[in-house]
C-alpha cells in the first residue's frame, strides 16, 4: 500500500468534521456505529488506495448523513420484520453515497473504480450467477453499487419506478418510505416466486 492507516484515518476525520474513533480490525467490510461514532476499517492484505477511499468515502457518508437515533429506531422496532434493516441499509447506502460523492466530487472516479475493482474479486458472491434471476432488493443494491451503471441488470417497469425514486432519495423520510414500498412489493415477488416453483412441482 502507499498509505497507512494512520493516514486514512486522519482523513476519514476530517471528511466526517468531527473526531472519529476510527479502528482497523480484521472484518469483512467497513461499517460505521452511528451511536457510538466509530468507524470500523477492515485490514485487508490486498488493499488498495481506490477501495481504502471507497470504504472511508462511504463510512463517512453515514457519519454525515445517516441520523444515528433514527436508524437505531428503525432497526429496534418490533413491529418491523427481522430482515427490514437489509432493506433499509441499501436505500440508505444509494442515498448517502450521492450525498457523499456532492460533498465530495472526488469521491466519484474512487467509487467508480473500486466498486469495479471489487466486482472482479467476486466481492459480493455473484460470480457464475444470473444476476437477473435475484430478488429485486439485491439487483437494486447491485445496481446501484455500480454507480447505476450495470446496464445488463435488468427491471420491470414497477421495478424501473423504484429504482427511479432511489437514485432521487434526499431525505431519512424518502428513505423510510421507498423502503417500505420496496419491502411490500418484495414480499409480493417472494409469494409469485413460491406460487410458480409450487406449479413446477405440481
Amino acid at each position: 500500500m502507499n498509505f497507512t492507516a494512520e493516514q486514512k484515518s486522519q482523513l476519514a476525520k476530517l471528511m466526517a468534521t468531527e473526531n472519529l474513533t476510527v479502528q482497523h480490525q480484521k472484518i469483512s467490510t467497513a461499517r460505521f456505529d452511528p451511536q457510538n461514532r466509530v468507524l470500523y476499517l477492515p485490514i485487508w492484505q490486498n488493499m488498495t488506495g481506490v477501495i481504502y477511499d471507497l470504504l472511508c468515502g462511504h463510512e463517512v457518508g453515514h457519519a454525515l448523513y445517516t441520523p444515528a437515533s433514527r436508524w437505531h429506531d428503525a432497526v429496534v422496532d418490533k413491529s418491523k420484520p427481522q430482515n427490514y434493516k437489509s432493506f433499509l441499509n441499501v436505500v440508505e447506502d444509494a442515498r448517502i453515497e450521492k450525498k457523499v460523492k456532492r460533498k465530495y466530487p472526488g469521491l466519484a472516479t474512487a467509487f467508480k473504480l473500486a466498486y469495479q475493482e471489487l466486482s472482479v474479486r467476486d466481492f459480493f458472491g455473484i460470480k457464475g450467477r444470473d444476476v437477473n434471476t435475484l430478488p429485486f432488493v439485491d439487483r437494486l443494491n447491485l445496481f446501484s453499487k455500480s454507480q447505476w451503471t450495470a446496464t445488463w441488470i435488468n427491471f420491470s417497469a414497477q421495478e424501473e419506478v423504484m429504482v427511479k425514486k432511489a437514485q432521487a432519495v434526499e431525505t431519512w423520510e424518502d428513505v423510510v418510505k421507498l423502503t417500505d414500498e420496496i419491502y411490500a412489493y418484495s414480499k409480493d415477488e417472494q409469494m409469485r416466486s413460491e406460487e410458480h416453483t409450487s406449479e413446477l412441482q405440481s
